[in-house]
């Protein structure tokens, strides 16, 4: 309707779009998220296990399974009763849980109970404590680095307020903008916008960092 066909269609994009280039944030709260559940889950079974409350780390995952909450609820629940179908056979289960969790340290929980669960050796409460302790350690250096990473966050943002602004003031001034209404402005616009989404996209992937290979269950390898 404006003439200006290639920033309509970027306008359209943004707005479809900006949840995710925004969401960033919001993806790395809930992996940490994740992470404090699955340590509270440690924390419980292992009480569970020095309470009495559970005769083996197997009977501690089914009980713990029904007053878990968060995140991990519904991969716990799902390893509960795994666990009671396949009996003597955990491996499987494990690995359908470290998928759910889709992260490296769930990979070190689920692998850490799976050799406990093989061993069936005295201290598991303490080795759980342990394991929770470490689950821990990484929720804390996690949190460090994201702090640090606020940075291009908010960098994200500007660009983004930037590119509104300009393309504002290019509409609200018509001489200023007349060069772009013609098809070569059009194909200069687009290939401006199509650097600007890139950018956009990179920063994006900065602010996320790169995930840590996982290297149990079947998707291991691919983070």
């Amino acid at each position: 309707m404006t003439g200006w066909p290639v920033a309509g269609l970027a306008t359209l994009a943004t707005g479809l779009w900006l949840p995710w280039l925004l969401g960033s944030a919001r993806l790395v709260q809930e992996r940490i998220d994740t992470l404090e559940a699955l340590e509270t889950w440690c924390r419980r079974m292992a009480d569970t296990l020095a309470g009495g409350g559970a005769i083996g780390l197997a009977q501690a995952i089914v009980t713990s399974a029904a007053r878990v909450d968060g995140p991990v609820a519904a991969p716990v629940r799902t390893l509960a009763r795994r666990l009671q179908l396949d009996q003597g056979h955990p491996g499987a289960a494990l690995r359908e849980f470290a998928d759910a969790i889709d992260d490296r340290t769930g990979d070190a929980v689920a692998a850490a109970l799976l050799l406990a669960l093989h061993q069936q050796s005295t201290g598991v409460a303490r080795v759980l404590r342990q394991l929770a302790d470490g689950v821990a350690r990484d929720i804390r250096a996690r949190r460090d680095i994201e702090a640090a990473r606020a940075e291009s966050r908010q960098s994200l943002r500007m660009l983004l307020i930037i590119q509104v602004g300009l393309l504002v003031l290019l509409a609200l001034t018509p001489a200023f903008a007349a060069p772009y209404s013609t098809p070569i402005g059009q194909t200069v616009m687009a290939l401006l916008l199509a650097g600007t989404i890139a950018l956009l996209v990179w920063m994006r992937r900065l602010s996320l960092g790169r995930r840590a290979p996982r290297f149990l269950g079947e998707t291991a390898g691919t983070s």
